[in-house]
């Protein structure tokens, strides 16, 4: 069951709460997206420019997030082979990617 995975729970248990502030988890939006038409696109919105783009939902991606800096590695081998060791503040997140930035 995906809700008893306690491996992602306890990396992120580690991580500074502040980190962390105001962030969804996927247990929320399922939530929040459960009484909303199935047919309903997914707008991203990018928040790099500072000004009020958006972009419809590509992709979906497990990844380790760097709360720090705002990056992020994929699980797993990344486009040079290498896998990220995850460290006491990386988290485990669900990256939403939009289609303007694949």
């Amino acid at each position: 069951m995906p809700e008893d995975n306690t491996y992602v729970r306890d990396q992120n248990a580690r991580v500074d709460p502040m980190l962390t502030l105001g962030t969804i988890t996927v247990a929320e939006l399922r939530g929040i997206l459960a009484d909303l038409p199935g047919e309903a696109v997914v707008i991203v919105g990018l928040d790099e420019t500072g000004g009020d783009d958006c972009s419809p939902l590509a992709d979906v991606e497990e990844v380790w997030y760097f709360p720090a800096t705002g990056e992020s590695a994929p699980l797993g081998r990344d486009a040079d082979g290498n896998v990220h060791e995850p460290g006491s503040r990386d988290l485990y997140a669900v990256l939403l990617r939009p289609t303007g930035h694949r």
